[in-house]
């Protein structure tokens, strides 16, 4: 009986991770057994992982770009191009809101994206940042929604302390456009309550923690470098336990460990601050190992003996069983994060139900992904209607899709975990 035939599709994707952490003969060696064919396939997945851009400057950085196909390494450079105006706008725009912020005297952070440290991020145009994110008091709330309504956004959607505003979003973002400077722009405000840390009285909390910082000779409020990396870390496990999440974040954080490896302070400082942050030391510790077992290189003990070292096996047994297959699988995604998502909520109680709900939501109906103009014509409506059913039948594909798969493997998770393996 032959042995089945290895996914030249996934051994791309494998490759391509490896890049990040392995010499360049190795690399180059290892991604020009692939044909043209093979990465036309794989430039979705590219896209969608985030590490498009990345993969392009870590090339470069080797000097094996050429080993890449010439229309797959031009349509990368192409992008990058693309990539560096739109993230020009971007910038402006977060800068142009920020302005408006301080001139109503409203305490602010720049959260993610281009506030990553330099040692993380070298270039923000590598990274195809989506929206502009912003902490603010729960206080000033009302008076920052205000100041961005008055910018042309709308108030799109209020999940928990995240408050989402969209703007041009009359006709949906579309993956050509991917890299382009377009219409759509979104904003998300993060309300820090009172106490959210947990500081004593008196205490500084995490805004007050933030500090100054400058962009192309703009001076920006950002998070205290030990905020950064936990708030990156609850971000990329928060992703974790939803459908999507992006190999970039992994690659990012992977990276900011990488950076501060030999920095005891810095983990002191980060282990001080986790401590008062619900399921920060749990998120820091599952965020170390996986992006551990993508690009090698253990993280430092003065970091794992606080995080890693106290992962639940259950926990460490989705990572390895599920990790690297959640983020080399087809950009459509799958449900296999719901089993992570049980684990870490159990001691919470969560009712039986809600898990099937999660698996089959016949009672969600999605977002909207487009919003009519005020004098909207009719045929301008109709087509946005068109537009929102084809969305409504891609979800509904979706998650009758990936229903099965994970039915299956629901009884191998129950079997290993059941059993202590």
């Amino acid at each position: 009986m032959k042995s089945k035939r290895p996914n030249r599709g996934l051994r791309l994707r494998n490759a391509i991770l490896a890049s990040f952490f392995e010499p360049a003969d190795k690399v180059a060696q290892s991604l020009e057994a692939y044909s043209e064919r093979d990465w036309r396939k794989a430039l979705t997945w590219l896209d969608m992982s985030g590490l498009a851009l990345y993969l392009l400057d870590r090339l470069a950085t080797l000097g094996v770009e050429a080993r890449l196909p010439l229309s797959i390494l031009d349509r990368l450079e192409v992008n990058l191009a693309e990539n560096r105006k739109r993230t020009d706008a971007l910038f402006h725009e977060a800068v142009v809101i920020c302005q408006a912020l301080t001139k109503e005297n409203i305490s602010f952070a720049l959260l993610k994206g281009f506030t990553l440290p330099p040692e993380v991020l070298p270039d923000p145009v590598l990274r195809c940042q989506a929206d502009i994110d912003i902490l603010i008091r729960e206080s000033d709330a009302i008076a920052a929604r205000n100041i961005v309504l008055g910018f042309g956004y709308l108030h799109d959607s209020i999940k928990g302390a995240e408050w989402a505003f969209t703007s041009g979003t009359d006709k949906p973002m579309r993956m050509k456009s991917l890299y382009k400077v377009r219409p759509q722009k979104m904003v998300e405000l993060h309300l820090l309550p009172a106490g959210w840390d947990g500081a004593l009285p008196g205490a500084k909390d995490r805004l007050a923690r933030a500090q100054m910082r400058s962009f192309h000779g703009i001076e920006l409020p950002v998070l205290l470098p030990a905020d950064i990396f936990v708030q990156q870390a609850v971000h990329v496990f928060r992703h974790l336990c939803s459908e999507n999440t992006r190999a970039a974040w992994l690659l990012e954080y992977w990276r900011h460990v990488e950076a501060r490896r030999g920095d005891s302070a810095f983990w002191r400082e980060t282990r001080s601050i986790a401590e008062k942050e619900p399921m920060a030391e749990v998120a820091i510790g599952a965020v170390t190992l996986m992006s551990a077992q993508l690009f090698g290189q253990s993280a430092p003990q003065a970091l794992t003996c606080w995080s890693v070292d106290r992962l639940s096996p259950t926990v460490r047994l989705w990572i390895e069983l599920y990790g690297r297959r959640i983020l080399v699988a087809d950009p459509s995604g799958n449900k296999f994060y719901l089993f992570l998502k049980r684990q870490i909520h159990a001691g919470a109680g969560a009712p039986q139900a809600l898990w099937y709900r999660s698996l089959l939501p016949f009672h969600w109906w999605p977002e909207r992904i487009t919003h009519g103009k005020s004098g909207e014509h009719l045929d301008a409506r109709l087509v946005r209607y068109r537009i929102e059913a084809g969305f409504v039948l891609a979800r509904l594909r979706f998650h009758i899709r990936t229903c099965i798969p994970f039915v299956l493997e629901s009884r191998r998770w129950k079997r290993m975990t059941d059993s202590g393996e």
